[in-house]
């Protein structure tokens, strides 16, 4: 998905004029920011029980959900 978003980013560019470098973030960078969002979920989910906030939940199962989404984008849960 990163990659078919920098191919339509990169037409934009080109099409107004304009330069602007997009990062291609490697393998390695996507494996840790995936676990960098989930233990920030799942810290945000453990806060949300303990001070009875629904808001911490909802944010921390969006960052869960990102991670998974980071993972998947990765290469780590499917054969390619």
């Amino acid at each position: 998905m990163i990659k078919e978003v920098n191919h339509v980013c990169g037409k934009l560019n080109e099409t107004l004029g304009i330069s602007v470098p997009l990062p291609n973030p490697g393998r390695k960078t996507l494996k840790t920011a995936s676990m960098c969002n989930f233990v920030a979920g799942a810290g945000l989910v453990a806060a949300s029980v303990v001070f009875s906030s629904k808001w911490c939940a909802v944010l921390g199962g969006i960052s869960i959900v990102s991670s998974i989404v980071l993972r998947q984008e990765s290469g780590g849960g499917k054969d390619e």
